[in-house]
């Protein structure tokens, strides 16, 4: 039996976890191979009660599930492992019900701790913006610095250099806010982005870009290296029409070393010879631009939402 451990920063609050490799034996294994790591913790801000991190390892963009339930059914404390790269945790009534893959469960004895938890993450997500760090590790087992570990680097001089240079900028606000998106959201933007001397707009914009670009854009992109029947020529044509767009529009909103990143990333391919490289490349600049995503959900002023209580639906699920 394999058990992890699950910790809070600063709001030191620890729960234990039980692994269970019945249902997703891949997913369960990779979590246990890859611990531990710390990351940002994020609330869900749509589903309900539920809890998720960034995981860095990017096996898990790419690892199928071999068994997925609606996450609405699923007991309080249940793990989940997503291709978002996301560990997520349910800690309440839930109202999204696209199924999900557990990998584990809280014991019942830390339940009472992990809703403490929840409730606190949702605070700060909600009114007082305070970062909450997750540590994730084996039970009794050593605890992450924060450091992100990576594979080795692929491709030419030029390209390893690019590569190390996303990974270290990935490093430095993995636990630490950006400045482009503490800027951004205390309204400082250089393009004066925001009609009418306002920026929420600016906001609303930069949620809806930075979210796609990474999990779907960038995320996808990185899949698809992994997949057998996918050359490098195409993945070469495609990249920039997934993900230039959408970087050049957050670059003008304030993300500008995102969109450095990605003029420099599209100049490169040129220079790829083979699919790891390409993977190589293309991992580091997701696992950034997911990093960016987090922090600008955390920062997101969220309490604007107590001024739109949901109203009854007609069909509405309960």
């Amino acid at each position: 039996m394999h058990q992890i451990e699950l910790k809070w920063m600063p709001l030191n609050i620890t729960v234990t976890a039980t692994l269970e490799y019945d249902k997703n034996p891949r997913l369960a294994t990779l979590l246990w191979e890859k611990l531990p790591y710390a990351s940002l913790q994020n609330h869900a801000l749509v589903s309900g009660n539920h809890l998720y991190n960034l995981a860095p390892f990017p096996e898990l963009i790419y690892t199928t599930s071999e068994f997925k339930e609606d996450r609405t059914l699923s007991a309080d404390g249940t793990l989940f492992l997503s291709q978002l790269q996301h560990l997520a945790i349910k800690y309440g009534p839930l109202s999204e019900y696209i199924p999900a893959a557990p990998v584990g469960r809280v014991i019942p004895e830390h339940l009472p701790l992990l809703r403490e938890a929840g409730r606190a993450c949702w605070e700060a997500a909600h009114t007082t913006k305070q970062p909450i760090i997750a540590y994730v590790s084996r039970k009794d087992g050593p605890s992450s610095d924060g450091t992100v570990q990576w594979a080795p680097l692929a491709g030419s001089p030029e390209v390893q250099k690019l590569t190390a240079d996303i990974r270290a900028a990935t490093q430095r606000i993995w636990i630490d806010p950006p400045k482009d998106i503490v800027d951004l959201h205390e309204g400082r933007i250089a393009s004066g982005a925001g009609s009418y001397g306002q920026y929420l707009s600016t906001l609303v914009f930069v949620n809806g870009e930075t979210r796609p670009l990474g999990y779907d854009a960038l995320n996808g992109l990185v899949r698809l290296s992994r997949a057998h029947d996918m050359t490098l020529g195409t993945l070469k044509s495609i990249t920039a029409n997934f993900i230039r767009t959408p970087a050049e529009f957050l670059g003008y909103c304030g993300l500008d070393e995102l969109w450095t990143f990605t003029q420099q990333v599209i100049a490169a391919l040129d220079r790829l010879e083979t699919k790891d490289e390409y993977f190589s490349l293309l991992n580091a600049l997701a696992l950034y631009a997911n990093c960016l995503n987090t922090w600008n959900l955390h920062y997101f002023p969220w309490k604007l939402g107590d001024a739109y209580p949901h109203r009854q639906a007609a069909g509405q699920r309960r």
